[in-house]
């Protein structure tokens, strides 16, 4: 069985592939994001397994937000039908349905948790949501590990950085303005998988993260930039992973 083009149904294409057959390949110069309806498949980076999608993911992003060509090869694990939205649509669709923003950050966010537990970079919110200000001073626990909370944080200034720890292990300091975090339980619904404490005097902002898809609705503007910088950090992930001996 090979690739088969099936007929474009409104703003994007549908197309079927069997076991083993390549969707995309690293270094091509190809703009369009790629939307998992059936099936499964894995993704490569310097011939390392990265990891496995499956229905409702997404892939290509970094080719439209990145401005670069395919930074992964993408193979089909079993019968798969593929979605593929040009980019001249892409930002429409992002802009005009919540839903279907919060369905590419749910999907990006899972795979940069898939890909590594400690993603150094954060999303820039500033100048896009009202935060509520909130002061911690040193030794106080932001997030603690394993509790409940929907809160995202962005740091606004902070002393001595923020601790990050992992069972009591550090495995991160946050200290630049505008890091952003906490994000994972608010997108993905589950309890906070590491403690933040303030290291000195800090500055936080906050945004009550309950509802994601309704945060987005009132800042349309939002959607790309969260899906611009995760496309991003879930690049700059996978080389990590692809580069290890």
């Amino acid at each position: 069985m090979h690739k088969r083009d099936n007929t474009a149904v409104g703003s994007h294409r549908i197309q079927e592939y069997a076991p083993g057959n390549i969707i995309v390949s690293e270094g091509e110069k190809k703009e369009g994001l790629y939307v998992i309806l059936d099936g499964s498949v894995e993704i490569f980076q310097n011939k390392r397994s990265i990891r496995v999608l499956e229905d409702g993911d997404v892939f290509g992003l970094e080719s439209i937000f990145l401005q670069k060509s395919c930074t992964v090869t993408v193979k089909a694990l079993s019968p798969s039908r593929i979605a593929v939205y040009p980019k001249n649509v892409l930002e429409e669709i992002i802009s005009g349905s919540s839903q279907v923003a919060t369905q590419i950050i749910k999907s990006l966010v899972a795979q940069l948790e898939q890909t590594t537990q400690a993603a150094a970079e954060h999303i820039p919110l500033g100048g896009f949501v009202d935060f509520h200000e909130r002061i911690f001073q040193d030794g106080e626990v932001i997030i603690e590990e394993g509790t409940s909370g929907k809160e995202i944080y962005q740091l606004v200034e902070s002393e001595g950085g923020l601790l990050v720890s992992i069972k009591g292990k550090e495995v991160a300091r946050m200290t630049q303005p505008g890091e952003y975090f906490g994000e994972m339980s608010s997108l993905l619904n589950q309890t906070r998988t590491a403690t933040v404490t303030s290291q000195g005097r800090s500055v936080v902002q906050v945004l009550p993260g309950e509802d994601l898809e309704s945060t987005l609705l009132h800042y349309p503007r939002l959607s790309k930039k969260i899906i611009d910088t995760l496309a991003s950090r879930l690049a700059k992930a996978s080389e990590r992973i692809a580069d290890k001996d």
